[in-house]
């Protein structure tokens, strides 16, 4: 069950990073937490999904989170 979760969130994580990248900061809007807190959830999820090893989705998903706090960090958007 942890493997669907872990497949759910990274494809969730890709849709806001490719979504962000096209629409800004305006991406934010759609979550109730709006950018700090759904970041904070997806590194949650990550530091949680890590407790089991050896898990390529996992890494990946820490791969995506981690590109998406870059360039919220640069500010980088299409807007």
């Amino acid at each position: 069950m942890r493997l669907v979760s872990a497949a759910d969130k990274l494809h969730n994580a890709r849709e806001i990073l490719r979504d962000y990248r096209a629409e800004g900061e305006l991406v934010w809007q759609r979550f109730g937490g709006r950018r700090e807190g759904t970041l904070w959830y997806y590194r949650a999820l990550a530091e949680e999904f890590r407790r089991t090893p050896g898990n390529r989705l996992v890494d990946e998903l820490d791969r995506v989170i981690a590109e998406l706090d870059r360039l919220v960090q640069r500010g980088e958007s299409a807007r």
